[in-house]
């Protein structure tokens, strides 16, 4: 039996490692296997870590947590000691309040996520999208506390990106609630530091496709689509082009035709050994 499931419609495998860890279902425009997503990655176990590797050639992990998270929670260790890549781009700054709400609605949610893409704190996704578009020459794994709202986003507009139909967006959105659900009592000290209850947290962890589905109108509503409203939120269309074709199923890589184009300084951030938890993030 293999830890992780392969890229097949029903993409869960029978023990699930990590928290809401998964590759993305395989769908018409997505290459399969290269793209990846998770909640806590302190969950992984260095043999977990080691079959990810094994299994999909992963080669770095983004991280889309802030320094205080990763103060509190750590770093991603049985990945580092698998020899993957830790790239930090943490996304912040957008309004909570939306879903202030012991238990948002759909319509809340889907807010809560175009808040997430539209008043991040500037340069949040012109370096989430740098970063990526050099790190996706390679299968990547892309996460935060839960897995589910910044990194829902971050993959919708990637799966987007690449033509992967909306109805296949929401079903990879939804696919994360049952794992939620099941390891939801991992996560009893935010609540409680929240006030808010278990009950509470079980309707929290609800991927439901009606909140990608509401928010995916909002991803085309720019004449260029979702790379239109990507690049209104500061990325560069050159390294959008690179990321399409990186994840593109059956496309090109135009990488390519444009090697060193985009650099991360790998050397003094992700490949360092983690004394101090908090190596540089991307400038």
């Amino acid at each position: 039996m293999t830890l992780l499931p392969s890229t097949t419609e029903d993409s869960r495998p029978h023990v699930r490692p990590g928290v809401n860890l998964r590759a993305v279902r395989s769908s018409a425009g997505l290459a399969p296997g290269h793209l990846l997503r998770s909640g806590d990655i302190t969950a992984l176990t260095p043999y977990e870590a080691e079959h990810l590797v094994a299994q999909y050639g992963l080669g770095a992990v983004v991280d889309l947590r802030s320094d205080a998270e990763v103060l509190r929670y750590g770093p991603p260790h049985a990945l580092l000691g698998a020899g993957v890549r830790w790239i930090r781009c943490p996304l912040g700054g957008y309004p909570r309040d939306v879903i202030q709400a012991h238990r948002p609605t759909a319509a809340q949610r889907a807010d809560y996520l175009w808040g997430i893409l539209t008043r991040a704190e500037p340069g949040c996704w012109a370096r989430l999208i740098r970063a990526l578009a050099a790190a996706a020459r390679d299968p990547i794994l892309v996460t935060c506390h839960f897995g589910k709202d910044r990194t829902g986003i971050v993959v919708a507009c990637l799966l987007a990106l690449v033509g992967v139909p909306d109805e296949d967006i929401a079903a990879d959105y939804a696919d994360g609630a049952a794992d939620l659900l099941a390891k939801v009592d991992r996560f009893a000290e935010k609540w409680l530091r929240k006030g808010h209850s278990r009950q509470d947290y079980l309707s929290r962890m609800r991927t439901s496709p009606e909140t990608m589905s509401r928010l995916l109108p909002r991803l085309h509503s720019d004449p260029a689509g979702v790379r239109g409203v990507l690049v209104g939120v500061g990325a560069d269309p050159e390294e959008l082009g690179l990321l399409a074709g990186h994840l593109s199923a059956g496309g090109g890589d135009p990488a390519r035709d444009h090697a060193g184009s985009v650099v991360i300084d790998t050397d003094s951030g992700p490949h360092r050994p983690i004394a101090d938890p908090l190596p540089p993030t991307i400038p």
